[in-house]
């Protein structure tokens, strides 16, 4: 019993390394894994592929401590799902009711940002724990920030990112497809949604200039 539990941490450990590969490798990152995953349809996702998603979920939240200014987090428990039976704060893996109510989430900061251009994120508990020198530093004690539920350690790290990406994120004018722009007047996710808008006022100046001949 005992190797086939350390089986298992070994098969998930491989599997979270497995998916922090592919988030940092998607383009534009982290940002560009996010963009791409609140506008997933989780529902006709097949087992396996959902299987693929949750461990990229999780391991979204876990610290990356190449970002400067940005506080390590931890949570009091983990996701719902159980990879290994009895252990509830790690090996866990999201359901997919957390992560639909992460992308409702996220989306709802995205709306209120090109509303309101702020965003208010709520931790209904945290905890904001420092440590001696030793735990993350030589010489300096560290902050780290608690969430409770998992779900929130997914928001803070959504939050940092918005603070260095919102500028870019952005609904197409056109399919109102979420994008990243690479420009500050880009307004369309593509050249096709773009030539569309172009194509309809094209036609519709066209058909004022004919009416106007024929008066």
């Amino acid at each position: 019993m005992t190797l086939n539990r350390q089986a298992i941490r070994q098969q998930f450990d491989r599997e979270m390394t497995k998916a922090r590969e592919r988030i940092t490798t998607t383009p534009n990152g982290e940002i560009g894994w996010l963009v791409q995953f609140i506008q997933l349809d989780l529902d006709a996702l097949t087992p396996s592929e959902w299987m693929v998603l949750a461990y990229e979920v999780a391991s979204f939240t876990e610290v990356d401590f190449s970002q400067k200014h940005v506080f390590p987090v931890v949570s009091s428990c983990g996701w719902s799902v159980q990879a290994l039976p009895g252990e509830t704060q790690q090996y866990t893996l999201p359901s997919r009711k957390e992560a639909a109510h992460l992308q409702g989430t996220i989306r709802g900061y995205l709306e209120a940002l090109w509303t309101n251009a702020v965003a208010p994120i709520t931790f209904s508990d945290l905890t904001v724990i420092v440590t001696l020198p030793g735990a993350f530093h030589d010489r300096y004690g560290s902050v780290l920030v608690a969430t409770k539920p998992k779900t929130k350690e997914f928001e803070y790290r959504v939050a940092v990112l918005l603070a260095h990406h919102a500028g870019r994120i952005r609904p197409c004018q056109e399919c109102q497809r979420i994008f990243l722009a690479a420009r500050r007047d880009q307004l369309f996710c593509d050249p096709r949604c773009q030539m569309r808008v172009a194509s309809r006022k094209w036609r519709k100046g066209s058909k004022k200039t004919s009416r106007k001949e024929h008066h």
